[in-house]
């Protein structure tokens, strides 16, 4: 199965807002663990969706990968929906609450494919090796 080019697409996007938080980042002083964080959780996010449009490498996932996307689906959101930047140690410019409730919801709207591809993997997996199990 070959990945489709608005996967592709999706891909390079993906890799330039990490480029940009990495910039953002440096220049807002952010606290070091949530920088180190938001750097692995995009590469694994896109080493996610590598794995599920290549199937000659989709037996490197395993169980371990299932906990993995639910702790960094859990931090995403827990810091989207939830969390302050104050929580951050961001120290970003005043904005309203309307923007910075808009900057979250096209956070979880962009993330929101690579969410359901790591969703749709832990799925297969679960089937193939688990299911059989309940018969």
């Amino acid at each position: 199965m070959q990945m489709p080019l608005w996967m592709e697409i999706y891909i390079l996007v993906f890799i330039v807002l990490m480029l940009s938080n990495i910039i953002f980042h440096f220049k807002h002083k952010i606290k070091k663990i949530f920088f180190i964080y938001e750097i692995l959780s995009a590469v694994y996010m896109i080493y996610l969706i590598i794995i599920y449009w290549t199937p000659e490498i989709s037996s490197f996932f395993n169980f371990l990968n299932i906990i993995a996307l639910i702790l960094i689906i859990s931090v995403d959101f827990y810091f989207t929906i939830w969390g302050n930047p104050e929580d951050l140690g961001l120290n970003m410019p005043k904005i309203s609450k309307k923007e910075q409730e808009v900057a979250k919801i096209i956070s979880i709207v962009f993330a929101s494919p690579a969410y359901v591809i790591g969703l749709l993997l832990s799925i297969n997996l679960i089937a193939v090796n688990y299911l059989h199990l309940f018969k």
